[in-house]
This record gives structure tokens, sequence and C-alpha cells, in this order.
């Protein structure tokens, strides 16, 4: 399901013609980031869900909701403040994907009072706000920044920035690929962005009936789906998406927080490594005026607090000879030369965990449960405290689980870390196999068992290799592809790299229900 600010521009009208001057009388929560507000209008009762888990966020109204009671300071902030309170309306910001609860809460001395419940439907990031009078009263998730915005109670509320236009107003005359619709306006997904660059319609124009692809199983709320599919149709956007089979995922939450924050670290690094180089190069300056003393023709046996040379004022210790002073200037353009090699090297290094926690951050973008573990045994010599390996004692070697797929004599071997790139790279492959790989950017390694390609198997082969990678919400996407034999492992660097000749590179689009199909049955 891709919800993106249309999908929300008609789920809210959808809601409000639903909830509109309900009475909120109960909030509970489901789990960590799980919510149920019972609402009650013209003698019924309404449970409008909230979920903001990093791989399953959004809203809608539901006829079998779950009650598990679990707590927090959020919850009883809500209870406090907004049950017994009637919500007037449900706006959404602009055409982000935020979407705001108008409530108003009658107050025994202060009357009617305005509050607002923000909830920002933005995969990872998503979170939920209560506000009054534009001061954040609490939040769900807390974050603290050094500038910009801050998500803390009484914070000023503030929307994310953005230089993006709304959705209801496209011209087409400066639009040339679907990439251009996602990053100029704002609520266009990758999933829609397709068939407005292909129908070139504006989306208001457009009629809400909520369909289920069964063939890719994907939901929209109108039938963009290939016509040979099988679907199903339903009369309300909220009964489509209470009738997904909710499977359970592994939060990667505390994996995106630990590489952003490493990332954080190492970036501060370099900032004053560069600081330190200025400070080094100024010291390397100190050998002019050295050079300077020693050609004045002065008595370097006599003391001087300056002395004017070759049309500069140096500045000297008056305590020490001439001598001595163009000694010390000697000494600090040592100490600066020294200094500089140190911290050339230390930001070299630094420059590679850079780029090393920017490839975890791509394979974070695409990893699944089997492979994070194999991602957290790249974290955890950094200090990530992840899940607990069981340590057995056993001659027989864990082998990493990678991703295979078979097309009848042929195997797709995909690797989405670096312990898993390495393993199928240099033991699985052999010599004459074929790898791809995404050009410059993080991504999988991917291996065919073959010594001969032919366009079917190119273009397959690109196609997974590109979806595998942090590229994947691209177009025209350029993957490398080679003979194994031409990789070499490159040694001292952290992370696994590896030098590539004689690669070929091909530009390709990725075709979502291609990729449904060489995955359905993995």
């Amino acid at each position: 399901m891709a919800f993106d600010g249309f999908f929300i521009y008609h789920l809210i009208q959808e809601l409000n013609q639903n909830l509109t001057k309900a009475r909120l009388e109960k909030v509970y929560q489901n789990d960590e980031f799980s919510f149920v507000f019972v609402f009650y209008l013209r003698g019924e009762r309404k449970h409008l869900q909230i979920y903001l888990s990093p791989n399953r966020f959004g809203i809608h109204l539901s006829k079998h909701p779950t009650q598990n009671q679990a707590s927090s300071q959020f919850l009883n902030t809500l209870k406090k403040h907004l049950e017994g309170a009637i919500l007037e309306n449900i706006t959404q910001y602009e055409t982000d994907r935020v979407i705001t609860l108008n409530f108003t809460v009658y107050d025994f001395i202060d009357g009617p009072v305005s509050k607002k419940l923000v909830f920002e439907a933005m995969g990872k990031h998503s979170n939920l706000l209560l506000v009054k009078d534009k001061t954040i009263v609490d939040t769900l998730k807390k974050m603290f920044f050094e500038e910009g915005r801050q998500l803390l109670p009484q914070a000023e509320f503030e929307y994310f920035p953005t230089d993006k236009k709304s959705f209801l107003d496209i011209d087409y005359n400066l639009i040339h690929s679907p990439k251009d619709l996602v990053d100029q306006y704002m609520g266009v997904s990758p999933f829609i962005a397709k068939y407005l660059f292909e129908h070139q319609v504006q989306l208001e124009s457009i009629v809400c009936k909520p369909t289920r692809d069964l063939t890719s199983n994907k939901d929209y709320v109108f039938d963009l789906f290939d016509s040979s599919h099988e679907k199903k149709y339903y009369p309300t956007i909220s009964e489509m998406i209470d009738d997904q089979k909710e499977e359970k995922k592994v939060s990667f939450l505390s994996h995106q927080l630990f590489i952003d924050k490493q990332l954080k670290k190492y970036e501060k690094k370099r900032i004053q490594y560069e600081e330190m180089l200025l400070e080094a190069e100024e010291k390397l300056n100190q050998r002019h005026y050295g050079d300077l003393i020693y050609q004045s023709g002065l008595d370097l046996n006599e003391k001087y607090s300056s002395i004017e040379l070759g049309g500069e004022n140096v500045v000297l210790d008056p305590m020490k000879t001439l001598n001595e002073n163009a000694q010390e200037f000697f000494k600090y353009y040592q100490k600066g030369k020294r200094g500089m090699l140190h911290i050339q090297n230390q930001m070299k290094q630094n420059d590679e965990f850079i780029e090393l926690f920017q490839e975890f951050k791509g394979y974070l973008s695409f990893a699944s449960p089997d492979s994070l573990k194999d991602l957290e045994k790249d974290l955890i010599p950094f200090g990530y405290k992840g899940t607990k390996i069981k340590v057995v004692h056993s001659k027989k070697v864990n082998k990493p689980n990678v991703l295979r797929i078979q097309d009848h004599e042929i195997i797709y071997t995909i690797g989405k870390n670096n312990l898993q790139n390495e393993y199928i790279t240099h033991e699985l492959a052999q010599k004459d196999d074929y790898w791809f790989h995404v050009k410059d950017a993080p991504g999988a390694h991917l291996i065919v068992n073959t010594n001969k390609l032919n366009e079917e198997i190119l273009r397959k082969a690109c196609m997974l290799a590109a979806y595998f990678s942090s590229q994947r919400e691209s177009s025209s996407i350029p993957v490398d592809y080679t003979l194994v034999k031409n990789l070499k492992k490159i040694p001292g660097l952290p992370g696994y790299k590896v030098s590539v000749k004689n690669q070929q590179t091909m530009y390709i689009d990725i075709d979502m229900d291609k990729i449904a199909s060489y995955l359905k049955n993995v």
C-alpha cells in the first residue's frame, strides 16, 4: 500500500464523513507504535486506529481493533488532554503525508480549548504529536537536534520544511520523467508518479475506487493496476485497509538510529579534522619567518620584540635571541608538517567510515529479517547492542542466509549486506559466473551462474540488482556487470569492497510487477 499524499487526500474525506463532531470516549495503546481511539457519534461507537511502526504506518476505521492495554507516558498524556473532547474535523497539511485531528476540549474555567493531534505518516520517521497553541504538549518519538526542528514537549511546533508544490495543480510541461513528479510535488509517491506521467491527468479528476490487486497484493485508492490482474474492490478505503492480513515485521528503527548516530559522529569528526588541517597549514608558514631572520643580516645574538623583514612585520619573543626565535619557527614548521600527515591519514580513515555507514544505510533500506541478522554482525563491532547471538560450540560453520532465485537452470544469488556480498562473490561464485551491482551506490552483489548472457537473463539480473539497492526508487538506474574473475577484494578498508575491471553498464527501470513475479516463490 502506497500511503502517499493522494491516498491521504481521499482517506480524510472518508474519515470526516464518519467522525466529524464525534466525542472521543477512550484511547488505548496496543503496542509501542499502535493506538486505538474510540469515538461515539449518534448512538454508535467507531474505532480509529493509528499505527506508526517503521514497516506499517497509517490510519483507518477498524471493525475489529485489538486492545492489548499497553501503557506509556504518551498514552497518559493523550488520555488526560483528549478523552471527552469533540473531534471538529480532520485535515491534511497542504498535500503532504501529514494528518491533523482537530479537537475542542470544554474546560470548566477556560471554556472551549482547541487541541491538535498531528500524525506525520513518514515511514520510519512517522510520529504522533499533541499540539496546543502551536506548542508541542507531548510527542510519541522525542528527538533533539542542535538546530532546526525540535520534537520535544514545550518546543514550538512546525511542519517539515519543504520546497515542493501542491499536487492539485501539476504543470506537465515541466515534467520529463516520473521522478520529476516525485521531486517537485508534495505527497506524490513513485507508485502513482508512473501512472500520472503516462496519463498526464490532474489528481482531482481521478475518482476514488479502493482497489486491491490480488496478483501483486497491492492496494490503492483507485484502480491503476494492470487490466489482466485479478482484483477486489471495496466500498471504503478503511474496509480495504482493515481487510489486510498484517504480517509481523522486524523493527529496523534501532538499526537506523544507530547508523544515523554513527554517520553524524564521523561527519562531525571530518569538520574537526578540516579545522586541524588549517591549523597545521598555518604552522607550515612559520618556516618562512625563520628563513627571513637568517636572510636579514642582523646579529643573531641580539634580542628584538619585532622586526621588519621583506615588507612584513615579524613579531618575536623578546626574551629570546634572533637565532632562538628562528629555531622556534622551524620547530613549529616541523610540528605542522608531522601533524598534517597524521591528520590527512586520520581524515582518510574517517571518510572510509562515512562511506561504510552510508553503505549500511543503503543495505538497511532493502533488508529483510534474515539479512538483518547478518547486518547486525557488521554493526556490533562499532558498538551496536543488537539481538544477542547464541554461541554454539560446533565445528559446523553458519553460512550467511542469502537470497536465491531459480529460473530453470539459472540461479540468481543475492547478497544484501557486506557479509553476504563477500560470501557469494568469493565462496559461492565461479570465476566464469557473472556479477551485477548498481553503479556507484550501496547495493546487493548479485551472481548469475552462467558464463553466457542473453537479453532475458541480463535484464532480469540488472532489475534485481537495481531493486536490491539504495537507488530502487529512481528511474533509469545504472547497473554494472562483469565476470567474477574481473573482481578483486580491496584489502585494508573497513567493510567489504572490490575493484572491478572490464565492466559494462546497463540502464534499467524497475517494473514492480516483474519484481513481484521474480520473488513470488522465494
